[in-house]
C-alpha cells in the first residue's frame, strides 16, 4: 500500500499546484509597466499640498527599499505606453502601493485613494491595491501616470515597498486576481471536510495521541489561505499590511512547531528535549532577525520541513504512512529551494492542505480500526467478566463455604457471623465492580481482602495481602488483581498463600504504572493461560490501548505477576 498511496497524494498535489499555476501565470495581456521614477514633494508647514511637481525637480529610478523608508509626501511617476491601434477599449489599471495617493492621468486629477497628509494626523490612509478603468489615452506615444502619496501611518518596518503598476483588459485582470482563490478554495474545502470528519469520527476524544497537536495544525490549514486571500479578495487600508504579514508570519511558525511535534507523537519519535529547545530557538531567530517577512517565513518553513523530515526518517521502517508524508515533504522542501519566495504565495498552503487531508484521513482510519477493536475487546472483557462473576459464585465453591459455615454456627458462632458479612460483602463487590469500567486502587484491594476473608475463615487461617504504595491515585480495571489471588488459591493452594503472605508493589515510572503481586508458588502444574490471565490481558487491552504488559511466572520461592500501564490518573 505504500507505493499506490505515495504515488496517488503526490498525484493530487501536482494537479493543485499545475491548476495554481495555470491561472496565476500573467497572460501576455497584462503589462508591468516598468521605468517607474520617484521624488521627494517639497510641502511647508501650512498650505495646500502641490497638484503637480515641480519642472526642476530631481527625480531618480524607483528604488522599492528607499520607498519603504519615505513617510512624508512624495511623487511616484510611471509611462504608460499607449495601446495598440483599437485596444483601449476596456483598459485597466491595478496600482499595488502601501500609502494614501492622489493619481493625475495626463496632469489632470483622476482619482483619490484616502487622503494624503503631512502628518499621520492630516492623512487618511488609502488601500493598499487601487484597481480602475484607464481614462482615454493622449495620443502620444506615452501618458503620464502621476501619484502624489504618503505613508505616515505604517505600524511596521518592511523591507520593501513593492509599489508596482499593472495594466490589462478588465476580465483579465480581475480573472488573475480571483481565478487562483478559486484553486485555493477547493483546497480549502478539502481540508474543512476532512477536519469535520475527523471530529466526527474523533467524538471528543481529545485524549488520542497527537489529535489536538493534528486539530490545531488544521486550524492553521484554515486559517493560512485566508488570511493570505486577504489583500486579493477584500483589500484592506495600507496599515494593516503590517498586520496581515505579522499574521502570517506568526501562523508559519505555529506550523512549523506543530508539524513536526504531530509526527513525534503519532509515530511515538523520542526527541531529546535540549534537541527541541534548539528547534524553538531556530525557528524565534529566523521569525525575528531575518530581514524581510518573505525571508522569515521562507526560513521558518525550511526549518519545518527539515525537521519534519528528520522525525520521518527515525520513524520505525513498520510504519507505512511515514512515506507518503516523506513524500510530499520532499516535494515541498524541492519546491522551496527552487522558487523560493514564489512558494509561500499559494503553493506552499497548497501543500499543507493536501498533507493535512492526508494525515486527518489516516488518523480517522486509524480511530475506526481502534474503534472496532476496542468493541472486540469489550466484548471479550464482558464475556470473561461474566465468566469470573460464575466462578466467584461456582457451586462447588459455595457448596464448600455454605458447608463451612454450617459448620461453624455450631462450633464458632463469632467466625460464623463474620463470614456470612464477609461472604455478603464479597457478592456486594462483584456485583458493583462487574458494572464498572475501572475501579480505584483501594475498591480493587477491599475485593481482594474480602475474598481472602472469606478463605481464612473457612480454614481459621489468617491470610494476608500486604500492599507498599496503598495510597497511590491510580485506577484498574476491575477484577485483575482479584483475578490473580483467585488463581493463586487455585494453583498454590490455600495453605500454601496463608504461610506466605501476598505481597503487592504499586509504583510510579515516568508515564507508567507498575503493579507487581507476589504470592505462593505452590507446587500445581504450569498455570497461565487460563480464564484469568485472558481476562487480564483484555481488561488492560481495553483500559490501556497506548500501552500495557502482563507477565507472570515463577521467581524463586514466589509466583509473580507484573502490570505495567500508561497513566490513566
Amino acid at each position: 500500500m505504500q507505493i499506490p498511496r505515495t504515488l496517488a497524494v503526490l498525484a493530487v498535489l501536482l494537479a493543485a499546484v499545475a491548476a495554481w499555476l495555470i491561472v496565476s501565470t500573467p497572460p501576455p495581456e497584462m503589462r508591468v509597466v516598468q521605468g517607474a521614477q520617484m521624488a521627494p514633494a517639497n510641502v511647508g508647514a501650512s498650505g495646500g499640498l502641490p497638484t503637480h511637481p515641480p519642472q526642476n525637480l530631481a527625480w531618480r529610478p524607483l528604488d522599492q527599499q528607499q520607498l519603504a523608508e519615505w513617510h512624508g509626501p512624495y511623487w511616484l511617476r510611471w509611462h504608460v505606453p499607449a495601446p495598440e491601434s483599437g485596444a483601449d477599449h476596456g483598459r485597466t489599471v491595478r496600482l499595488s502601493l502601501r500609502a494614501a495617493s492622489q493619481l493625475y492621468w495626463n496632469g489632470m486629477p483622476w482619482i483619490s485613494n484616502g487622503a494624503v497628509g503631512r502628518t499621520p494626523e492630516e492623512e487618511k490612509p488609502g488601500r493598499v491595491d487601487v484597481v480602475r478603468v484607464l481614462p482615454p489615452p493622449s495620443g502620444n506615444a506615452t501618458d503620464e501616470l502621476l501619484v502624489l502619496a504618503s505613508s505616515q501611518q505604517q505600524r511596521f518596518a518592511l523591507h520593501g515597498a513593492d509599489a508596482m503598476l499593472l495594466i490589462a483588459p478588465a476580465p483579465v485582470l480581475y480573472g488573475q486576481i480571483i481565478l487562483p482563490w478559486l484553486i485555493a478554495a477547493f483546497a480549502t474545502g478539502a481540508l474543512a471536510a476532512a477536519c469535520l470528519y475527523f471530529l466526527a469520527v474523533l467524538r471528543g476524544q481529545t485524549r488520542t495521541p497527537g489529535a489536538r497537536l493534528l486539530l490545531a495544525l488544521g486550524v492553521v490549514g484554515l486559517a493560512l489561505p485566508a488570511v493570505e486571500a486577504w489583500r486579493s479578495l477584500l483589500g484592506y487600508p495600507y496599515p494593516w499590511h503590517g498586520v496581515r504579514l505579522v499574521a502570517l508570519l506568526a501562523l508559519h511558525v505555529i506550523a512549523a512547531v506543530l508539524l513536526p511535534a504531530y509526527l513525534a507523537r503519532r509515530f511515538e519519535v523520542a526527541v531529546p528535549k535540549a534537541g527541541g529547545f534548539i528547534y524553538l530557538a531556530l525557528i524565534m531567530a529566523a521569525a525575528i532577525a531575518l530581514p524581510g517577512f518573505d525571508t522569515r517565513s521562507a526560513a521558518v518553513l525550511l526549518l519545518s520541513l527539515l525537521a519534519s523530515m528528520w522525525v520521518l526518517l527515525r520513524t520505525p521502517s513498520g510504519q507505512e504512512d511515514r512515506w507518503p508524508i516523506l513524500a510530499l515533504l520532499s516535494a515541498g522542501l524541492v519546491a522551496l529551494l527552487v522558487a523560493r519566495g514564489a512558494f509561500l504565495d499559494g503553493p506552499y498552503f497548497l501543500l499543507l492542505a493536501v498533507l493535512m487531508v492526508f494525515l486527518l484521513l489516516r488518523h480517522a482510519a486509524q480511530l475506526q480500526a481502534l474503534d472496532r477493536h476496542n468493541a472486540w475487546l469489550r466484548e471479550e472483557r464482558a464475556r470473561l467478566s461474566l465468566q469470573l462473576l460464575q466462578r466467584g459464585i461456582q457451586p462447588h465453591w459455595l457448596m464448600n463455604t455454605l458447608t463451612c459455615l454450617q459448620e461453624l454456627i455450631e462450633q464458632s458462632p463469632m467466625r460464623a457471623s463474620r463470614l456470612v458479612e464477609s461472604l455478603a460483602d464479597q457478592f456486594d463487590r462483584l456485583r458493583d465492580s462487574s458494572s464498572r469500567q475501572s475501579v480505584p486502587l483501594q475498591d480493587e484491594l477491599a475485593l481482594c481482602r474480602s475474598h481472602l476473608d472469606i478463605v481464612g475463615l473457612a480454614l481459621d487461617q489468617r491470610m494476608v495481602l500486604e500492599v507498599d504504595g496503598e495510597d497511590a491515585a491510580i485506577s484498574l480495571p476491575p477484577g485483575i488483581l482479584h483475578a490473580q489471588v483467585e488463581n493463586a488459591l487455585t494453583h498454590a493452594g490455600a495453605v500454601a498463600c496463608a504461610r506466605h503472605p501476598f505481597r503487592l508493589r504499586v509504583q510510579r515510572d515516568n508515564m507508567r504504572w507498575i503493579l507487581e503481586l507476589r504470592s505462593a508458588r505452590g507446587s500445581a502444574p504450569h498455570r497461565g493461560r487460563g480464564t484469568g490471565t485472558r481476562y487480564i490481558e483484555a481488561s488492560l487491552a481495553a483500559a490501556s490501548p497506548a500501552g500495557w504488559s502482563f507477565i507472570q511466572g515463577i521467581d524463586g520461592d514466589h509466583w509473580c505477576g507484573r502490570i505495567e500501564l500508561t497513566c490513566a490518573s
